[in-house]
C-alpha cells in the first residue's frame, strides 16, 4: 500500500490550496473529496440558460489591471491560471427611512432613505466620500487606513514563526491594535458614529459587529477593496477550483473524488491515514483537513484519541453565521432594471450590532444584492442579467421548520428578501424572473458538512481574535502531523482567507519534509 507524504481531506478552497502546495514542491500527495467535483462552494449550477454563482460576491485583493494584488499573487505562487474580471467599486449602503424620520431624504431611485452611501476606490477618495457623506470623518478614516498599510508588515511577521515573539516588536502601533474592536479603534480615532456604521458596512462578510469585530482582521479586508477594488474569477469561483484542480494533477499529485474520509487511522498515539469510503485504507506521514473541525472530531476520530485541549476549544467558540442565498435570472437587462452598481447592502439600521441583532431570525430587513452582469457583462445571455440576494442569520433557525413546510417556507423567505430589495432601492424585480433558486442554510450543510451551514467557521470575539489565533496557529493544532484549514482557521471566512490558510498548511508540510531530508 502506498504510503503519501501528505493526505488532504476536502477539496473545499483551502484543501486545494493545500494540495496544490504540496504538490508543485514534489510531496506525493492525495487530495479526497466526498463530492464528485472540486470547491464545495466554490463552484457554479445551471438553470435554464443561467449559469450562477453559488457563493462569492467579490474578492478583496484580486488587483488591478496595473497592479497584482494578494489573491492574484497567491494563485501565481500555486501556478493556478485564472481569468479575472475587476471593477473599481467597493460597496452601496441603503438604509431605507420612515416618512417622517429625522435627516430621511430621497435619494437618486426615489426612495425615502436614512443612509445612502456609494463608496469608491482609493484610500483618499473613499476618505473625501465619507467626510462628504460625515463631515468631519476625513482625518480619522485617513488614520485608520494610515495603520492597515503598516499593519500588513505586521502580518507578514506574524506569518513567519521564526520570527516570533521579538520582530513583532518593531510594530508598537500594531501592538495597540491587537485584540481591539472596530468600535474601540474607530472611537479612539475620533470618527463620527454615522461615518463608523458606513466603514463597517463589510462587517457582514466576517461574522461578527463592529462592538465584537477585531479591528485588524476588518482592516485587512477593508484595505484591500479600497486599495484594489472588486474582483472575481470570469467563469464563476468554480473557474479557480478547477484551475487548483489542474495544478494538482500537472505536479503529480491525486485527486480522489466520491471519496469520503470517514476515519483517521491512529498509530502510536498520532494519525497515521485515512479510511476511505468506510472500506480503503490509505497512509500519510502528514494530514491536512480542510473540512469543519467539529465534523471531523465527532466523525473522523474516536473519543479517547482527540486532544482534550481540542474538546475544550471546541466547546469555547461560537458558530457564526450562515446564509440564504436566492438566485434570481431575470428577463431583462441590469439597464432595463435600473441597477448601477454591483454590490448593495440594503439594512434596516446603519449600525451593525443592530444589523447583528436583526440577523438572529430571517426576516431581519437586512440584504445584499448582487448583479453579476456588472462586472462580468456577458455572463448571461443577450437581453438577460443575474441577480443573487443573500442574508445572514445565526444559530439552528431551521429547528422549526417541519419538512413538509419547507417549500413553502423558503418560497416566504425569497419573497421577503426580493421585496426587501425592491422597496429599498426602488426597484421591479418579482415580474422579470425567468429562472429562481432558493438555498437555505440546510443547501450549504449538504455542500459544506458545517453546523447550521455556516460558511464563516467560528465567530472571531475579542478573546479569540486573529492575532491570538495567528500566534497560536502551531499550538492550536491537535497534532504534530495534523493541520487544518479553511474558514474555521486564524483568518475566518471568505475565499482568499480559505486558499491563504491552505498555502500555510501546505507549506509547513513541506518544511517538515525538507528538514526530515527527503
Amino acid at each position: 500500500m502506498k504510503t503519501y507524504d501528505v493526505i488532504v481531506i476536502g477539496a473545499g478552497n483551502g484543501g486545494l490550496a493545500a494540495a496544490a502546495t504540496c504538490a508543485r514542491e514534489g510531496l506525493s500527495t492525495l487530495l479526497v473529496e466526498r463530492h464528485n467535483i472540486p470547491g464545495g462552494s466554490a463552484s457554479s449550477f445551471v438553470r435554464g440558460r443561467f449559469e450562477f454563482e453559488p457563493s462569492l460576491h467579490e474578492l478583496a485583493g484580486v488587483g488591478a489591471p496595473d497592479k497584482s494584488g494578494q489573491i492574484e499573487d497567491m494563485f501565481l505562487r500555486m501556478g493556478g491560471d485564472v481569468e479575472w474580471c475587476t471593477h473599481d467599486s467597493t460597496f452601496r449602503l441603503v438604509v431605507p427611512a420612515k416618512a417622517g424620520e429625522k435627516d430621511a431624504f430621497v435619494n437618486e431611485n426615489g426612495v425615502l432613505v436614512k443612509v445612502d452611501a456609494r463608496m469608491p476606490v482609493g484610500f483618499e477618495p473613499f476618505a473625501r466620500k465619507l467626510d462628504e457623506l460625515v463631515p468631519g470623518s476625513y482625518e480619522s478614516c485617513m488614520k485608520a487606513f494610515d495603520l492597515s498599510t503598516r499593519m500588513y508588515k505586521a502580518l507578514d511577521c506574524l506569518d513567519n514563526l521564526k520570527k516570533l515573539p521579538g520582530s513583532i516588536k518593531d510594530f508598537p502601533d500594531i501592538l495597540r491594535m491587537v485584540s481591539h474592536t472596530m468600535k474601540e479603534v474607530l472611537d479612539a480615532l475620533g470618527m463620527p458614529k454615522k461615518a463608523q456604521d458606513i466603514f463597517n458596512t463589510y462587517w457582514c462578510y466576517l461574522g461578527s459587529p463592529a462592538s465584537k469585530l477585531d479591528f485588524l482582521y476588518y482592516m485587512a479586508m477593508l484595505h484591500s477593496y479600497v486599495e484594489y477594488g472588486t474582483g472575481i474569477p470570469k467563469y464563476r469561483s468554480h473557474e479557480m477550483s478547477l484551475a487548483l484542480d489542474k495544478v494538482i494533477r500537472e505536479s503529480g499529485g491525486d485527486i480522489w473524488y466520491n471519496s469520503e474520509a470517514t476515519r483517521i487511522i491512529m498509530r502510536d498515539g498520532k494519525p497515521a491515514g485515512v479510511v476511505i469510503n468506510g472500506e480503503k485504507e490509505v497512509y500519510a506521514k502528514y494530514i491536512i483537513s480542510n473540512s469543519y473541525p467539529y465534523a471531523v472530531f465527532k466523525d473522523l476520530f474516536e473519543k479517547k484519541d482527540i486532544p482534550e485541549k481540542q474538546l475544550k476549544m471546541l466547546k469555547s467558540r461560537k458558530t457564526a453565521c450562515s446564509l440564504t442565498t436566492v438566485y434570481l435570472g431575470m428577463n431583462k437587462t441590469k439597464e432595463e432594471l435600473g441597477i448601477k452598481d454591483y454590490s448593495v447592502f440594503v439594512a434596516p439600521d446603519s449600525d451593525s450590532d443592530k444589523q447583528y441583532e436583526a440577523a438572529q431570525n430571517f426576516k431581519s430587513g437586512f440584504c445584499i444584492i448582487n448583479c453579476l452582469n456588472e462586472i462580468i457583462p456577458d455572463c448571461t445571455p443577450e437581453g438577460t442579467c443575474q441577480l443573487f440576494l443573500t442574508t445572514m442569520t445565526f444559530g439552528d433557525v431551521m429547528k422549526d421548520v417541519r419538512p413538509q413546510d419547507y417549500k413553502k417556507f423558503k418560497t416566504e423567505i425569497a419573497k421577503d428578501m426580493i421585496e426587501t430589495c425592491e422597496k429599498a432601492l426602488g426597484l421591479s424585480i418579482m415580474p422579470y424572473i425567468e429562472e429562481i433558486e432558493i438555498a437555505l442554510p440546510t443547501t450549504f450543510v449538504r455542500y459544506l458538512n458545517t453546523p447550521f451551514g455556516t460558511p464563516y467557521g467560528y465567530m472571531l470575539e475579542k478573546w479569540d481574535s486573529m492575532i491570538p489565533r495567528t500566534v497560536q496557529y502551531l499550538g492550536d493544532q491537535p497534532f504534530d502531523n495534523f493541520f487544518f484549514c479553511g474558514a474555521s482557521q486564524e483568518r475566518g471566512d471568505g475565499y482568499g482567507c480559505a486558499y491563504y490558510t491552505g498555502e500555510k498548511a501546505g507549506g509547513l508540510v513541506v518544511n517538515a519534509i525538507k528538514k526530515e531530508g527527503k
